[in-house]
């Protein structure tokens, strides 16, 4: 719901200066809470994404009052929620499923997350469709927040990590819950990590061209309210067709081991996105912030002809945020299959994220020109998309790694695949298949 009102530029409002300076609030905050969240989640368990939902809720619901001051502080607020929110995310997303299926994994992921934004986006298309001004009305807001509440308290409904049990009969956890001196121990080791550093511009602009597209593209005065609201929802649509795709795709074996799968899905993200952005050069020619304050500017609306091409390309901006992302979060999943590291690999992701996210908002709200914040995001995530090809190098077919702070207080064990692998624990494999075979047997003789 968050997405689908921010993508309609200025979350709905005809001066996106108080949205551009909440988001860089949330921005701040969310880059801090993201490196915290990782081992609140890790101590304290799911229980903390309730509190963390319903930080969206009061978020949106200062879009009812005209106190620029109130949405600014909601948006710091929402900030620690959503750091919270999203590392145990990751947590979940990255470390639940078996290794051959972490690609699924993420598209049935984004694929939910955004239908939320496509009904969210739906909301507003239905009820500004006749709308001659240029904001969204106060019913819109409340809608949001309704959504928004029901879906914050779908989190007591979640199991704890240790409850989940793969469908191999293997545990997702096997881990006690974290104190903050291991955590703040552990959350300083990624960022002596080289694969994290070799990372950090193509984390950076994972998020970086939210401002341009919602704010500028979307949102900087080219286009009528009516044409905005049909943006956004083709946008979040193609999201959903995107991450369909591309999560299976890179899951997909007869495209070869993971590290050729990681080649090959880094090299189709960056020619895509390549593509896009020279697309969208030619279209950035045709305004700029001072052009679309003239008063002979006319919007561009969903019967003008030109309308079209400007929709088709947004729709693309669409796929490339769900295979941009996908590809990192499967990229992530194929370096841990521990829930703790990976909730803080998400959470270190979302820093450099959000760390990001705040620069190209204030880009934005300073009025930076519209083709500088074009070829500012070009360049990141083109250079950022080259350098992965050192981490694509590095994957290897099964992930072998070592996890401690076991349940049981036993000594450190090797998770190879996401599976324990010792001595003893083939020891129990064996009894464990042999007092099946049995009970099989027993049962066929009665």
């Amino acid at each position: 719901m968050f997405n689908a009102l921010n993508g309609m530029g200025g979350a709905g409002q005809s001066d996106p200066t108080v949205t551009n300076n909440a988001n860089t609030a949330l921005a701040v905050t969310f880059t801090v809470f993201s490196l915290v969240g990782a081992p609140i989640y890790n101590m304290f368990g799911h229980r903390v994404l309730l509190p963390a939902g319903l930080c969206y809720v009061l978020y949106v619901g200062s879009y009812l009052t005209d106190k620029a001051a109130f949405t600014i502080a909601t948006g710091a607020i929402l900030g620690i929620g959503a750091g919270v929110l999203w590392t145990a995310q990751a947590g979940i997303m990255m470390s639940y499923p078996d290794e051959k299926d972490k690609g699924k994994a993420f598209s049935i992921f984004w694929m939910l997350f955004n239908t939320g934004a496509t009904v969210g986006a739906a909301i507003p298309l239905g009820s500004n469709w006749k709308n001659s001004t240029s904001t969204v009305t106060l019913g819109t807001y409340i809608g949001f927040m309704c959504i928004m509440g029901f879906g914050a308290f779908l989190a007591l409904t979640l199991l704890p990590a240790h409850k989940v049990i793969r469908k191999d009969g293997t545990p997702v956890s096997l881990h006690k819950f974290s104190n903050w001196k291991r955590e703040a121990i552990e959350v300083f080791r990624l960022f002596t990590d080289w694969k994290m550093l070799v990372l950090i511009p193509v984390l950076a602009g994972s998020n970086w061209f939210y401002t341009y597209q919602f704010q500028v593209y979307n949102g900087g005065g080219f286009f009528g309210l009516r044409a905005r609201s049909l943006n956004n929802l083709i946008y979040w649509l193609c999201q959903i067709l995107g991450a369909g795709a591309f999560g299976f795709f890179m899951d997909w074996k007869l495209l070869g081991g993971r590290r050729t799968r990681a080649f090959i899905g880094n090299s189709l993200i960056l020619a895509v996105l390549v593509a896009s952005w020279v697309g969208c050069i030619f279209v950035q020619k045709k305004f700029s912030f001072e052009s679309v304050k003239l008063p002979n500017h006319k919007q561009i609306d969903v019967s003008d002809p030109e309308y079209a091409g400007y929709i088709i390309l947004y729709a693309v901006f669409g796929i490339i945020d769900a295979i941009y992302q996908g590809f990192i979060y499967w990229l992530l999943g194929t370096m841990t299959n521990d829930t703790e590291r990976a909730a803080r690999y998400g959470g270190f992701y979302k820093t450099i994220q959000n760390a990001a996210a705040a620069i190209a908002a204030q880009l934005d709200a300073k009025h930076t020109p519209f083709m500088t914040q074009l070829a500012v995001n070009f360049a990141i995530e083109g250079a950022g998309l080259v350098l992965t090809y050192l981490i694509c190098w590095t994957v290897s077919d099964v992930t072998v790694e070592k996890v401690d702070n076991l349940a049981d207080g036993g000594n450190p064990e090797v998770l190879v695949g996401g599976h324990v692998e010792t001595i003893e624990d083939g020891r129990k494999e064996i009894h464990r298949h042999e007092d099946k075979d049995y009970s099989s047997t027993t049962s066929s003789n009665l």
